[in-house]
């Protein structure tokens, strides 16, 4: 094992000797998924730098000197995190001002589905809760997953849709309750729930929430977080 170990610290010091070249290589995503990207590729460096810290430091295949080279990849790396923290924090900041701007749920219709998911996060994070959105395929239409104050699990689903949904829409993402074993299912829309959706979904523990109740809902629990 000790000698596996070795290769492997050796094989990292070749690859982290290219940190420049490979920080550039998520080049062409846009800003926020290129920063995530290039900060994904300098934490899976930093790990093989720290790996090849057991062997004999190689030089830089680019001609960068000890300690330059490494001092500059953890300059990099603090002005990565630096942006992903930016960004993200003027990110939440427009999708709250873009809730509470909003009159009517169709004035959140020009937004993403992407980023009527991460309203939905923030709306639980303001009530208290540890919210994230599941960000993948496969999920089994489970947009967002919510940990309780009390310890239950939620799962939610998100329509960023302008007319009403349907019975069929709830009764599959009741199934999709029932198979990741939530304690409580809940489906926020921008638009409205038809009568059948609404009677079937009585007596079971799934949450209709429209337009109108999203944003009401958002503005209380703004005003307790303020007020706190």
């Amino acid at each position: 094992m000790p000698g596996l170990i070795q290769i492997l610290a050796y094989v990292f010091g070749i690859v982290f000797s290219f940190w420049p070249i490979l920080l550039l290589a998520p080049l062409g995503q846009r800003v926020r998924n290129l920063i995530n990207a290039i900060l994904a590729m300098w934490v899976f460096l930093f790990s093989g730098r720290m790996l090849a810290f057991l062997v004999e430091p190689l030089p830089s295949l680019l001609g960068i000197p000890e300690p330059w080279n490494t001092l500059g990849f953890f300059v990099a790396g603090a002005i990565l995190f630096g942006l992903s923290y930016f960004l993200k924090r003027r990110e939440r900041e427009k999708l709250h001002k873009t809730v509470e701007n909003a009159k009517i749920p169709g004035d959140l219709l020009d937004i993403s589905p992407a980023q009527f998911e991460k309203m939905a996060v923030e709306l639980f994070q303001m009530a208290g809760h540890s919210a994230k959105r599941t960000g993948s395929t496969g999920d089994h239409g489970i947009d967002v997953v919510v940990n309780s104050k009390k310890g239950e699990k939620w799962v939610v689903q998100c329509k960023r849709w302008r007319g009403y949904v349907g019975e069929p829409v709830v009764r599959d993402f009741y199934g999709a309750m029932q198979h990741e074993k939530a304690d409580r299912g809940i489906i926020i829309t921008t638009g409205t729930y038809s009568k059948a959706a609404q009677e079937w979904a009585k007596g079971k523990p799934i949450v209709l929430m429209d337009g109108n109740e999203f944003l009401n809902t958002w503005k209380r629990a703004k005003e307790r977080m303020n007020t706190h």
